[in-house]
């Protein structure tokens, strides 16, 4: 399974340098960086939601 994620990340990693290209040719560039900041904002509410689930902490063993 890591070797799926890690391949995962390094495929949305080549798409969306591919895609930044065609984003600031179509668009301005402070519009396709913004796009770019909607993973890590996602990312955060991931983890704020995963820190929220009690079976989260029952995994971690009761560590936050």
């Amino acid at each position: 399974m890591l070797t799926v994620q890690t391949s995962a990340g390094f495929l949305l990693t080549l798409i969306t340098i591919h895609l930044m290209q065609v984003l600031v040719e179509r668009a301005v560039w402070w519009l396709a960086f913004a796009v770019l900041a909607l993973g890590p904002l996602f990312g955060v509410v991931a983890m704020a939601r995963l820190r929220a689930d009690p079976a989260a902490r029952k995994i971690a063993g009761g560590r936050r």
